[in-house]
C-alpha cells in the first residue's frame, strides 16, 4: 500500500468509488455488469439468454457461429455483449422491447428486480464504511445502484446519507462534506426514493456529455481528493466514463491529485497493472484468485488500522507483535513500512508510547534506530 495514501485518508483527503466487484462477494452476491445484462436476459429474452450461456461456456463458440434462431437484432445485441460493450447492448435490447427509454421499461424492470434480490452486504462494504469515515462523516462515491453500503453503515452504526445523480452536494473540502453518492444512480429501499438508472449508453451520454453533471462532480472531487477505485475491471463501461472524464480534466489542470485503483489480476500478470498506469491511475495489485478474497482481506485489515477508538486495540497489538520481529525477516521489512506510517500519523505522544514499547528486553534494537530516524526524517518534512 502507498504510504502516501495511507496518510491522506487519514487527512480526509482521499474519495472511494466503489464498483461493482465490492458487491460480488457473498453474502451479497450481486453480478458486475456483464452478469447484470445475463441475467437480465434470462428475464426478458431467453432465446438470447441462451446464446450468451454457449458463447461463455463454450469453446470455439462465437457470436457469429452461435446455434440457434436469433434476429438481426438479437445476433446484434450478442456481438456487442461479446464486446463487452455492455451499455450499448442494454440500449439495443431497450429500444426492440419497448420502442423508447422509461423508468417503466421491461429492461429497467428486469434490471431493478436482478438488483433488488439481495440486502445484505459483505466484508468490503463494512470495510469501506470505516475507510471512508471524514471529520465524523461517511463518505463514499459508488456506481452501484445498490443500497448496500447504506445497509454497512447502518449495521456499523455511523452517519451515512445517501445522494444521488442530481441530488449529490458539490465536491468541497469542508469538514461536512459527505454522504454516500451514487453517481450513476439508485433504487427504491423501503421507504427512501430511488432514482434513474444509468445503464445504458444513451444514459451515459446524457448524463457525462449533454448535462455535464456526472463530469463536473469528478472534475472538482479530482482536484481535491485522491480518488481510489474499488471494484472496477478497467474495461468496465462504467469505469471508461469515469476515466475519459478524469482524463479530459488532466489536459486542463496541473493539480489533480495522485489515483489509485485496487486491480485483481494473476500474481505474473504485469499488462493488467500498466493498462491502468497507462491510464494515469496508479495501480495497487492483489491476487484475484477465490473470488478475490485478498481484496476484502486487504481492506479489512486497512479499516482496522486506520486512527480512531475502534482501531487502537488491534494497532496496539499489530505492533508488540512486530517489536518481536527481526526487522530484516520477511515479516519485519512489512512491518517497517507499517511502522513509518504509524509514526507519521501519529502525535508526539503516541511517539513516546511506541519508543518505551520498542525498548523493551527482546525487541531488536534496530526497531528504535528506524523509530528515531523515521521521526527525525517527518519533522524535516514538516
Amino acid at each position: 500500500m502507498p504510504e502516501d495514501l495511507l496518510l491522506a485518508r487519514d487527512r480526509g483527503d482521499v474519495l472511494f468509488i466503489v464498483g461493482a466487484g465490492a458487491s460480488y462477494p457473498a453474502p451479497s452476491s450481486l453480478p458486475d455488469f456483464g452478469g447484470l445484462v445475463a441475467d437480465i436476459y434470462r428475464k426478458v429474452d431467453p432465446t438470447v439468454a441462451a446464446a450468451i450461456e454457449t458463447v461463455s461456456t463454450v469453446k470455439d463458440a462465437t457470436w457469429e457461429n452461435v446455434p440457434g434462431i436469433l434476429s438481426d437484432a438479437q445476433r446484434t445485441e450478442l456481438k456487442f455483449f461479446c464486446q463487452r460493450e455492455y451499455d450499448v447492448v442494454l440500449g439495443m435490447l431497450e429500444r426492440r422491447l419497448d420502442g423508447d427509454s422509461s423508468e417503466e421499461s421491461t429492461m429497467r424492470r428486469a434490471a431493478r428486480e436482478v438488483l433488488a434480490r439481495t440486502t445484505a452486504p459483505n466484508p468490503i462494504h463494512n470495510a469501506l464504511v470505516h475507510l471512508g469515515q471524514r471529520f465524523g462523516q461517511t463518505l463514499l462515491a459508488t456506481t452501484n445502484f445498490d443500497r448496500l453500503l447504506s445497509e454497512a453503515a447502518k449495521s456499523e452504526r455511523v452517519t451515512a446519507t445517501s445522494f444521488a445523480l442530481g441530488e449529490i452536494p458539490n465536491p468541497s473540502r469542508r469538514t461536512d462534506f459527505g454522504g454516500i453518492l451514487h453517481i450513476h444512480g439508485k433504487l427504491r429501499w423501503k421507504s427512501e426514493k430511488g432514482s434513474a438508472l444509468l445503464l445504458t449508453d444513451q444514459d451515459f451520454g446524457d448524463f457525462y456529455l449533454r448535462r455535464h453533471q456526472i463530469t463536473s462532480f469528478l472534475y472538482d472531487a479530482a482536484r481535491i481528493f485522491h480518488l481510489v477505485l474499488v471494484g472496477y475491471s478497467a474495461n468496465d463501461s462504467p469505469v471508461r466514463y469515469l476515466l475519459n472524464a478524469i482524463a479530459g480534466d488532466e489536459r486542463h489542470f496541473n493539480d489533480l491529485k495522485p489515483r489509485y485503483a485496487f486491480v485483481g489480476c494473476e500474481p505474473s500478470d504485469a499488462r493488467t497493472p500498466t493498462e491502468w498506469r497507462a491510464r494515469g491511475i496508479t495501480p495497487i495489485p492483489y491476487d484475484r484468485a477465490n473470488g478475490h478474497k485478498a481484496l476484502g482481506d486487504l481492506l479489512v485489515r486497512w479499516a482496522d488500522i486506520v486512527p480512531g477508538k475502534r482501531s487502537r486495540v488491534s494497532a496496539s497489538a499489530y505492533l508488540k507483535e512486530l517489536s518481536l520481529l527481526d526487522p530484516e525477516s520477511l515479516d519485519g521489512t512489512a512491518g517497517q513500512s507499517f511502522l513509518k506510517y504509524y509514526v507519521r500519523r501519529s502525535t508526539p505522544s503516541e511517539q513516546t508510547d511506541l519508543a518505551k514499547l520498542l525498548s523493551k528486553n527482546g525487541c531488536s534494537p534496530r526497531w528504535l534506530a528506524l523509530l528515531n530516524e523515521t521521526i527525525r526524517e517527518t519533522g524535516k518534512a514538516h
